[in-house]
């Protein structure tokens, strides 16, 4: 393996350590769960955590049209011009965030509206996603072992609330 694999291979068993600990943690001590215990309130939960993620969008969107602003060579936008290196890079991340969120609020969902055990998971899996992306967009300029402990923590705990809501169904 080369020295950008190991360092991704690394990144990414941060990341998954990481987010087992934190799920964990949300788990056995329930911070920030609602009071109230039906099916609507759950699904109100959920909505309300998921501006959260949302959020994170909205800062891609802003960061590309404040980079395109002020440079002369991305104001008339990547359908008319060639981006820059800088518009590329936010680009990136704008679209694998977007991928990110739509698998995220679907998980979040479904594992919600499978079992109402699991609500109480879904301030560790905001959270998860929210210091992944973070990670992710600081690091990505720097190559993908510099990210891959972001991607990972925002991944991971997707995947494991769709397995939760697939189990959950069974």
């Amino acid at each position: 393996m080369t020295e950008k694999q190991i360092g991704t291979a690394r990144g990414m068993a941060i990341g998954a350590l990481v987010s087992v600990v934190v799920i964990g943690l949300q788990y056995r001590f329930r911070v920030l769960v609602p009071a109230e215990a039906s099916f609507l309130s759950d699904i109100r939960f959920v909505m309300r955590a998921d501006i959260v993620l949302v959020l994170w969008l909205l800062a891609g969107i802003a960061r590309i049209a404040t980079v395109r602003f002020f440079s002369p060579q991305d104001i008339d936008g990547s359908g008319l011009t060639t981006p820059s290196a800088a518009v590329s890079v936010d680009r990136a991340v704008l679209q694998n965030t977007l991928e990110q969120l739509v698998l995220a609020q679907g998980a979040y969902f479904a594992m919600v509206a499978a079992s109402h055990r699991t609500v109480v998971l879904i301030p560790a899996l905001v959270l998860l996603f929210s210091v992944g992306r973070l990670l992710f967009w600081r690091g990505y300029e720097r190559g993908a072992a510099h990210r891959a402990c972001g991607f990972a923590l925002t991944f991971y705990p997707t995947i494991f609330a769709c397995l939760v809501a697939v189990v959950a169904m069974v």
